[in-house]
């Protein structure tokens, strides 16, 4: 097994920390409500991070299509309905939004939708268990041989679940005042440039898997 050195993993994810920690500092700084317009629902990062889930879902398409890799769709599906969930796509077809726990118990919402919703969701799970269940000893694998792919992977499931910790929970960043009178801005800002990260690493570690499927060829 060759093991990649820390180096070539460590400098590149601090290079990310800092653009993160950056664009989360200008956008916190602009005037008046700027801020709240840059991260609110459908603003301006949300779109970019629903674009990135994109731009995967075709670099995975193009690269299939010239042979750098071999992968099944699986992939491109999980992301692409993370794109659409980032847009609220789901929103168009139901009550209201399908991943919110009161959808399951509000009574504005038919019992049809409910047990459609139930029967796509449970669908999902099984399939998603089926598919992780088969690539997990690959990809532990790689990721203790410090892949970069791997690597990208796990910190874009690191952000998965960091922004949802995140989400609407404004006292972790009370210890910016005074300095932030808008917590609530502040941490949203936090939330939605992390959710922007997950598409960066998803296409980065796409990007190094090619490649490395690419040199293994060539060596062989």
């Amino acid at each position: 097994m060759i093991y990649v050195s820390e180096t070539e993993n460590l400098k590149p994810l601090l290079k990310i920390l800092a653009f993160y920690i950056l664009l989360v500092t200008v956008i916190t700084l602009l005037p008046g409500k700027v801020p709240y317009e840059t991260v609110r629902e459908g603003g301006p990062i949300e779109t970019l991070s629903a674009g990135g889930y994109f731009l995967f879902c075709l670099f995975i398409l193009y690269f299939n299509s010239i042979g750098a890799i071999r992968t099944s769709f699986a992939p491109g599906f999980f992301v692409l309905l993370l794109g659409l969930r980032e847009l609220d796509f789901h929103a168009r077809f139901t009550t209201m939004g399908m991943f919110k726990s009161r959808f399951f118990i509000s009574p504005e919402v038919p019992i049809m939708e409910k047990t459609i919703v139930s029967i796509f969701i449970i669908g999902l799970v099984i399939y998603a268990v089926i598919y992780f269940r088969r690539v997990w000893p690959g990809f532990k694998r790689a990721l203790i041989a410090g892949k970069p792919w791997a690597v990208s992977v796990a910190c874009a499931v690191g952000c998965v679940v960091l922004s949802k910790i995140l989400d609407g929970n404004s006292k972790f960043f009370v210890i910016f005042k005074p300095l932030v009178t808008d917590t609530k801005t502040l941490a949203r800002t936090a939330e939605e440039c992390l959710e922007l990260l997950i598409p960066i690493f998803f296409i980065r570690a796409l990007l190094q898997y090619s490649w490395d499927s690419v040199k293994g060829r060539l060596a062989d």
